[in-house]
């Protein structure tokens, strides 16, 4: 056999086991799509037992009074819709919620430290509102991290249920982080009528969106979004005030920001393709660390 041929069948014995290994990984990888979707109808079927549900809610005690009957059975059919809402969205797959909670674990710990930087600047550079602004940092960025802690939570348990709360916690943070983000502009920056009465709506729709999501969860999501679009985008009404009033830094950080969040939320709504949701998650960071470096140079 002449040295082409032998290099010729080397090739084509390479070219086989490149192929194999690539049958073997779809194969493995269709497997391990299977199995996590299998357990989840189980989970779900396990879930919707109507039996389990009679037994958390304790519907069959009918003797104790009429209110507890009709009490429970508003829980059930609390639970049963958010059984329903849950079959609509697709499941994020294992890495998808691996790479997910190390994008917010990372946010967490950049948030400590981002934290302690405010505070420093606060207390050594600030002359007037030193003592609110130290607060008003250490409120944003406490909640930044907080929320943070609770989405790493949520893509890190697999527990429906556990699942669920920490989502309600996360997205209630996140309503939280808008407001407290809006104080140190409205109150510090702005100021006068202006200033206080953005500072007001901003909270108002904050807080009416936390309390939303909290109550309940992803069954007003449209109207949450909503909520959380139009308290997060309140300052596009006072650009030309806070291009005035911030450092031509603290604006463009600021801008950036915006654009981020944009483009996070529009990752967001693309959840049913792998990794759209991950992705979101990586521009939200960033997002968030344009906000913090516009806050860290607002009088630079």
């Amino acid at each position: 056999m002449s040295r082409k041929e032998d290099i010729a069948m080397a090739a084509v014995r390479k070219s086989t086991l490149r192929s194999l290994k690539e049958k073997k990984a779809s194969r493995l990888a269709q497997i391990k799509e299977d199995y996590q979707k299998a357990v989840r109808e189980v989970e779900l079927q396990y879930d919707e037992d109507p039996e389990r549900l009679k037994a958390k809610y304790a519907a069959a005690d009918y003797a104790k009074s009429e209110k507890a009957r009709k009490r429970a059975e508003a829980k059930i059919a609390r639970e049963k819709a958010a059984l329903e809402l849950a079959k609509k969205y697709r499941p994020f797959t294992l890495a998808e919620e691996i790479a997910s909670s190390i994008v917010q674990a990372i946010g967490a710990c950049l948030f400590v430290a981002a934290t302690a930087c405010l505070e420093t600047l606060a207390i050594r550079n600030a002359v007037k509102y030193v003592n609110l602004t130290t607060v008003m940092y250490a409120l944003f960025g406490a909640t930044m991290i907080i929320m943070y802690v609770f989405s790493c939570l949520r893509h890190s348990i697999t527990n429906r249920v556990a699942k669920d709360v920490f989502n309600r916690l996360s997205h209630f943070s996140s309503f939280l982080i808008i407001g407290w983000g809006y104080t140190a502009y409205t109150v510090t920056k702005i100021e006068g009528r202006v200033g206080w009465t953005l500072f007001g709506i901003v909270w108002g729709l904050s807080l009416i969106g936390a309390i939303m999501f909290a109550i309940s969860g992803e069954r007003l999501s449209r109207a949450n979004l909503a909520l959380y679009i139009i308290a997060g985008f309140s300052g596009i009404f006072v650009c030309k005030i806070l291009y005035n009033v911030l450092s031509p830094v603290s604006f463009q950080m600021l801008i950036m920001g915006a654009i981020f969040y944009i483009l996070g939320l529009v990752f967001y709504g693309l959840r049913k393709y792998r990794f759209m949701h991950f992705i979101g998650n990586i521009l939200m960071l960033v997002a968030n660390i344009n906000i913090f470096f516009s806050l860290f140079f607002i009088n630079s």
